[in-house]
């Protein structure tokens, strides 16, 4: 290699290493000069965060409280919609017994009733008959002239229930009308009873996630309390790790800047150093 080259290279690693060593000595005052204020910098954010963390943690409970409260509400609603159903359904069945009861029963009572009085008032008209021609005969002296016949008060009792068989025709009839009007209201009753239900299992599913989330944000609160311990700690490492590569960069450049002089150095002065270390 020529001398020239030579001296132009070592002029180029010269100039190269002087830059980089002034460059990593400004860079390891740098490190040490901005380690507090990326440390306080750093702790203010957790601070905010930590704030942040615990303002949210606090929603969350509130709304916990919030959805645990209507959670109560709406079982207590639940259960008492299924009272109410039930209660409607037994009253339901209770009227329509009563319905069979008066409709049939009672109405077939009736009518067998009035049957036994017509053959009663047949066999009384015959017994008025006898008396009134026993009374006919003056030697006997009985006397048979009553005011109402018995036939004819038979008669009376029997007409008399008509009006009370249509009576418990008409109760009939108004009471299946009810009991469809109850069974109607009963089914809209079994059906709000379900929507609560599904009210019941969303409320359960949404206390079981802010649960969660709470869990999650207490994880984050002792990461972040954690992180602020142990902050002057971490970044004082980091200067550390940071400052031992700038020392190894400036021995490296250290050994440039001598080998960019030993090639400006005249050629014989190399040999008689040789010469000397030999």
């Amino acid at each position: 290699m020529s001398p020239t080259v030579k001296k132009v290279i070592g002029v180029v690693l010269i100039c190269i290493t002087a830059l980089g060593f002034l460059l990593s000595i400004f860079m390891l005052f740098q490190v040490w000069n901005y380690r507090q204020p990326v440390i306080n910098g750093l702790q203010v954010g957790l601070d905010h965060t930590s704030t942040l963390l615990q303002t949210t943690d606090e929603g969350l409970y509130i709304i916990e409280q919030v959805v645990s409260n209507v959670y109560t509400s709406t079982l207590l609603l639940n259960d008492s919609s299924k009272a109410l159903a039930q209660t409607m359904q037994s009253t339901t069945d209770f009227m329509d017994s009563a319905g069979q009861f008066v409709g049939q029963d009672l109405i077939n009572t009736i009518t067998n009733t009035q049957t036994a009085l017509n053959s009663a008032q047949s066999s009384a008209k015959v017994i008025d008959n006898v008396l009134s021609s026993i009374a006919s005969v003056p030697l006997l002296g009985l006397q048979y002239n009553p005011g109402t016949p018995l036939n004819t008060a038979i008669g009376n009792v029997s007409s008399s229930l008509d009006p009370v068989q249509q009576s418990l025709m008409n109760f009939q009839t108004n009471l299946d009308t009810t009991i469809s009007n109850v069974q109607g209201l009963t089914d809209q009753v079994n059906e709000l009873d379900s929507k609560i239900s599904n009210i019941n299992n969303n409320l359960s599913d949404a206390r079981a996630t802010i649960k969660n989330y709470r869990s999650q944000v207490a994880s984050l609160k002792i990461t972040v309390a954690n992180a602020r311990a142990n902050l002057t700690s971490w970044i004082t490492g980091l200067a550390t790790i940071l400052t031992i590569i700038i020392l190894l960069l400036m021995i490296l450049q250290i050994g440039l800047f001598l080998q960019g002089i030993t090639l400006l150095m005249p050629e014989h002065s190399t040999n008689e150093n040789k010469q000397l270390q030999e």
